[in-house]
């Protein structure tokens, strides 16, 4: 490598070091009493959520993708086929699954965690990744992967201390966003081999 190379890639493992570190200490933000937003429901991993204040936000997962049920993404649904080994009709089909499965698991009032750090392609509203924890303290983006009806995907959630304050919360004191998504992918791949949900032959 050249020294101008060495000093490129210097300077690009800073920015990047610089982007999670700034991403792990932004501030976090919870809005307990939260209920799902019925019109505005479009995914297992992408929902609009009435939070207690009264005031609607779109919402999306921190880690996981659903299959997609929206028929005239068909870029999305390329891309999904692959990675699922399914056919377009099919993961819309398990896309509806997983977004019923979520109208049970939020069908109390649950608490939502997040940075309010925007998740692209969500249209012309704001969309901010977050995690979701329902009445019985469990979270969504495990349990949908647990049931076959998301993979490990895309940003993980990451901090260094507790955020919660007294809210009972299952989470791990400290996490980096990398193991955020490794444990997700753990939890895929024993879904995967029991063939479970989507994974199903």
């Amino acid at each position: 490598m050249t020294f101008r190379s060495i000093t490129r890639f210097i300077f690009y493992l800073v920015f990047v070091s610089a982007l999670l570190t700034s991403a792990q200490s932004k501030q976090w933000y919870v809005y307990e009493h939260s209920e799902l937003a019925e019109e505005g429901l479009f995914d297992g991993d992408r929902f609009a959520v009435k939070a207690g204040s009264g005031y609607t936000y779109l919402f999306r997962l921190y880690g996981v993708d659903c299959p997609e049920i929206d028929k005239d993404n068909k870029a999305a649904l390329k891309e999904q086929g692959k990675k699922f080994d399914k056919d377009e009709s099919e993961l819309v089909t398990w896309g509806e699954e997983a977004s019923r499965f979520v109208r049970e698991f939020l069908h109390k009032p649950f608490i939502v965690f997040t940075q309010k750090i925007k998740a692209s392609g969500s249209g012309s509203k704001s969309c901010y990744y977050a995690i979701i924890i329902n009445a019985d303290g469990q979270r969504l983006d495990e349990a949908l992967v647990e049931a076959g009806l998301a993979r490990s995907y895309g940003r993980g959630a990451g901090w260094d201390e507790p955020f919660w304050g007294r809210i009972q919360a299952d989470l791990p004191r400290r996490i980096s966003a990398e193991r955020f998504v490794r444990k997700l992918h753990t939890l895929q791949s024993k879904a995967r081999r029991a063939r479970i949900g989507v994974w199903q032959k």
